[in-house]
């Protein structure tokens, strides 16, 4: 055993294709290094949870924890026995639409196998963390897990085998927090009902988003036309409107990032709060739309590369 492990997980952002990705269409997902979960497992005289929003024993946790108390407790009963403290560290804010939950298990997972020098392949890992998110979520996607899992863009359908995507270029996007908590339950409730009272109207929409995601996959991967896929990311936003899942906040960030000259934004994730997504020409772009977005209001602002180099 080691005396001191570590885990690491990043976030995820969704590019394209939230909720429609429930209904069988695609979505493209990327690892969001900029967001990193991190967890410290030592040797303790009671196996115990320290991080920023529960402290205390595992026996203690509260129900929004009860995923990751169950698989810890599992891991633990198979790896060994010891006592340990867990300690998680993590930027990644709760509730956004990045993972949080996904992040936070695969640190936790990939921390206690290192603690207790077991091997762990990407697979031991994705099923655990697939566990975890079902019993925190319901009937999560899994488009979270396996981004997080693998750390690469993924080109993600519902019951189909995965399928990681190659950037061909480099995309500079800027991602800015509402500050507020995403709906995301609520949000996917609310379109199933929409689908299930008026499909006629509803159902050419889910199409729609996930024939988008397909285009926005075409560029990434041959030469990537900003202008185009921007117009594609803010056509994309309006059907999200009319699903009712955006909201004022969300709008209010996305109009400030097309006021500056973003080529294109749209909300990333559950909605209804949580974070939005804007693609931009190059650096000196990006420095000027989380500028206009740190002004209009946004808790936080990331400014992020994904292409050729790190992906």
């Amino acid at each position: 055993m080691a005396a001191l492990a570590t885990g690491i997980a990043t976030a995820k952002l969704i590019l394209c294709g939230e909720h429609a990705v429930v209904y069988g269409e695609p979505a493209i997902s990327v690892p969001f290094n900029q967001a990193i979960v991190k967890t410290d497992v030592t040797e303790a005289a009671e196996t115990s949870f320290s991080s920023a929003f529960f402290e205390g024993s595992l026996d203690e946790m509260p129900t929004f924890l009860a995923g990751i108390k169950e698989i810890t407790e599992l891991i633990l009963k198979k790896l060994g026995s010891q006592s340990v403290k867990i300690e998680v560290m993590s930027d990644v804010p709760i509730g956004r639409g990045l993972g949080s939950s996904a992040a936070v298990a695969a640190s936790i997972i990939r921390g206690l196998y290192a603690y207790f020098e077991e091997p762990l392949s990407e697979k031991v890992l994705l099923d655990w963390v697939n566990q975890s998110e079902k019993i925190a979520h319901g009937k999560p996607s899994g488009v979270d897990a396996v981004t997080v899992v693998t750390g690469k863009p993924v080109w993600f359908e519902k019951n189909k085998s995965l399928e990681l995507i190659h950037f061909n270029q480099k995309a500079h996007f800027v991602v800015a927090d509402t500050g507020i908590p995403s709906e995301t339950r609520s949000a996917v409730f609310d379109v199933g009902n929409l689908l299930q009272e008026n499909p006629q109207l509803y159902q050419p929409m889910i199409v729609k988003l996930g024939n988008i995601s397909r285009e926005i996959k075409k560029y990434f991967e041959t030469d990537l036309d900003v202008v185009q896929v921007g117009l594609l990311m803010t056509e994309a936003q309006g059907l999200l409107e009319k699903l009712t899942v955006s909201d004022a906040s969300l709008e209010k960030l996305i109009l400030a990032a097309l006021k500056n000259g973003a080529a294109g934004a749209k909300l990333t994730g559950g909605g209804r709060g949580g974070c939005m997504i804007s693609l931009v020409k190059n650096q000196e772009n990006a420095r000027k739309v989380a500028d206009a977005l740190q002004q209009e209001g946004a808790a936080r602002v990331w400014i992020f590369t994904i292409g050729e180099d790190n992906q």
